[in-house]
């Protein structure tokens, strides 16, 4: 059976040196099944898995998706995620109202009522 990942310890950026500077129990494995970068941590019990980069490369956005994903961040992402969703939310909602308005104020006025 042939591996499925392959450590990368040495890139050109040294974005795997830069993540041992967040935390030295972090590491990359490129996952050839997904073709994609994982970030994992040696010091997590059991699964080591943190987080897959959703970049085709190893760049100084991933150090940054890195800190942002953090244990310690986690609160501030999540309360992000949450005002975001309710910006969407009330968006589709004030879409979804001015499509009915329109479709009301045509309605009307093909009936001669408006």
């Amino acid at each position: 059976m042939k591996k499925c990942a392959v450590l990368i310890e040495n890139d050109t950026f040294d974005i795997a040196a830069r993540l041992k500077s967040i935390d030295d129990g972090y590491f990359v494995l490129y996952n050839k099944r997904t073709h994609s970068f994982e970030v994992h941590n040696g010091k997590q019990r059991g699964d080591t898995f943190s987080l897959r980069i959703p970049y085709p490369c190893l760049d100084a956005r991933t150090v940054t998706l890195v800190r942002k994903t953090r244990a310690e961040n986690a609160k501030k992402l999540f309360d992000d995620m949450e005002r975001e969703n309710a910006l969407l939310a009330k968006e589709q909602k004030s879409a979804a109202l001015n499509k009915a308005l329109f479709a009301a104020e045509d309605l009307l006025s093909k009936s001669g009522k408006f």
